[in-house]
This record gives structure tokens, C-alpha cells and sequence, in this order.
């Protein structure tokens, strides 16, 4: 607290031995000794207070920057969830489309066979008619 060196701490011991005197000298070093004890445990104190503070603030500024990084992950899995489902609604969409064609493909192709089947019946028909 004081940088106070031996020489300045013994002149002050004879300064303070003759002013106060040889019989009142140890009660009133004991009653200064008190008070720098106090001074020592209330700027200890005040110091561990501050600090206490600043940890707070930078745990405030931790919580406040993980909200950050919580509400841009929100955003993604949301982002990815409508893109997900916009794939989706789209390959279903393709899906749709080939069993369409699909169907009607196979329908074409029934139609023709259909048409053969008839042109070799009435064909038959007529050679045996011949």
C-alpha cells in the first residue's frame, strides 16, 4: 500500500516516540496498527469487488455473444428445414411427373398393341375369307 522503506518507518517510530511519548507509544500503535489493518481488508475487499464486476460483464458479454451464436443456428436449421422441404416438394413433383408419363406410356403402348391385335385379326379375317 505505502512504500515506506526502514529508514522512513524509524524516523517516524522516533518521531512518534517523542511526541507521544514512551507510556501511550504501544496503545497507539496498536490503535494504527487496527486501522491499516482495516484499510488493508476494506481495499481487499473493493479490489474483490471489482473483480466480481468485471468477471460478471465478461460473462455478460460471453451470454450475450453465445444468444448470437444460438439465434444464427436458429436461422440455419430453419433455413435448411425450407430448403429441405422445398427438395422434397420438388423431387415429389418430378416423381409425379415420371409415374404420369409413365402411365401414360404404358397406355399408348396397350392402345397399339390393340390397333396390331386388331389389324392381324381383320387381316386373318380376310385372307381366310379368300
Amino acid at each position: 500500500m505505502f512504500d515506506a522503506g526502514f529508514a522512513e518507518v524509524m524516523v517516524i517510530a522516533v518521531i512518534a516516540l517523542l511526541v507521544i511519548g514512551p507510556e501511550r507509544l504501544p496503545e497507539v500503535a496498536a490503535k494504527v496498527g487496527g486501522w491499516i489493518g482495516k484499510a488493508k481488508a476494506f481495499v481487499s475487499s473493493t479490489k474483490a469487488d471489482i473483480e466480481r464486476e468485471f468477471e460478471a460483464s465478461k460473462m455478460k458479454d460471453i451470454l450475450t455473444e453465445q444468444k448470437k451464436e444460438i439465434e444464427e443456428l436458429r436461422q440455419m436449421v430453419s433455413e435448411t428445414q425450407e430448403d429441405f422441404r422445398s427438395n422434397v416438394d420438388d423431387a415429389k413433383g418430378l416423381f409425379e411427373d415420371n409415374i404420369n408419363s409413365s402411365i401414360e406410356g404404358v397406355k399408348a403402348l396397350d392402345e397399339d398393341k390393340k390397333l396390331n391385335q386388331d389389324k392381324k385379326d381383320s387381316d386373318s379375317s380376310e385372307t381366310k375369307k379368300s
